[in-house]
C-alpha cells in the first residue's frame, strides 16, 4: 500500500475548488468587464473596484444588488431599471464558463470506486443558486460555499466549516486547489495531503497514492 494511504486515518474523502479546477474560470474579470460595458465604466476601474469588495459578497456580508450599487456608485452611477443584479452577475458566467473535462472524469472515477467526492468553493449567492439550478453539484456528494458558511478560504475557520458540513475529519481529506494561498490554508489547518491543481496529468499523479483516476 503507497505511504501516503497508510497515513490517512481511513479512507480518504476528496475535496476539490470549484474555479480554475473543476471550470476552466481563472477569476471573474470576465464578469466585471461585462458589467463594465455595459455602464460605460473604463474596464480597469471596474475592476478595481469590484474586485475590492467581492470578499464580502462571497462570505455573504452584503448582497448582489448593494455589492452592484456601490461600485456603480463611485463611478456616477445606477442599476438601470429593469436590470435584474443576479442576471448581471450570473450571464457571462453562464456564457464563458466550460468545464475541464479531464478533472470530471477523475471526479467521476473515484464516485465510480465508491470514494466521498466534495466541492468547496468560495463564491457568491447567485453563482451558487446557479450551479444547482443547472445539477452541477449532483457531480459531487456535497457541496460547501463561502456564502453559505459565510467565511472564506483560505481561512482555518472555513476549512472547519466545510469539513462539519461533509462529515469530513481533516485526517482523511485530500484537497485540490488551484490558488497557492488555499492550499496553504488548508495544510495550516490541518489537513495534510492538500495539492495545488496545475494540469490533469498532474492532479492524477497527486492522487494516484489515494486511488487510482482514469
Amino acid at each position: 500500500m503507497p505511504r501516503a494511504r497508510q497515513d490517512l486515518a481511513g479512507p480518504p474523502v476528496f475535496v476539490f475548488d470549484f474555479g480554475g479546477v473543476v471550470i476552466k474560470w481563472r477569476n471573474n474579470s470576465p464578469i466585471f468587464d461585462s458589467i463594465a460595458d455595459r455602464y460605460g465604466v473604463p474596464r480597469g476601474k471596474m475592476r478595481e473596484a469590484l474586485a475590492d469588495s467581492l470578499p464580502r459578497l462571497e462570505a455573504d456580508e452584503v448582497s448582489i444588488r448593494d455589492y452592484l450599487e456601490e461600485a456603480l456608485g463611485a463611478f456616477g452611477k445606477r442599476l438601470r431599471k429593469g436590470d435584474s443584479p443576479d442576471e448581471l452577475w450570473v450571464e457571462p458566467f453562464e456564457r464563458l464558463v466550460k468545464f475541464r473535462l479531464g478533472t470530471v472524469r477523475v471526479v467521476e472515477s473515484l464516485r465510480r470506486r465508491g470514494f466521498r467526492v466534495y466541492l468547496f468553493s468560495n463564491t457568491s449567492i447567485p453563482h451558487a443558486a446557479f450551479v444547482r439550478r443547472m445539477g452541477w453539484d449532483k457531480m459531487f456528494d456535497g457541496f460547501a460555499t463561502s456564502c453559505e458558511i459565510r467565511i472564506m478560504k483560505p481561512k482555518a475557520e472555513a476549512f472547519r466549516r466545510a469539513l462539519a458540513q461533509f462529515k469530513a475529519d481533516k485526517s482523511r481529506v485530500v484537497y485540490v486547489d488551484d490558488r497557492a494561498d488555499n492550499v496553504e490554508g488548508a495544510k495550516k489547518f490541518g489537513i495534510k495531503w492538500a495539492f495545488r491543481f496545475t494540469t490533469v496529468a498532474q492532479l492524477r499523479k497527486d492522487l494516484a497514492p489515494f486511488a487510482r483516476t482514469s
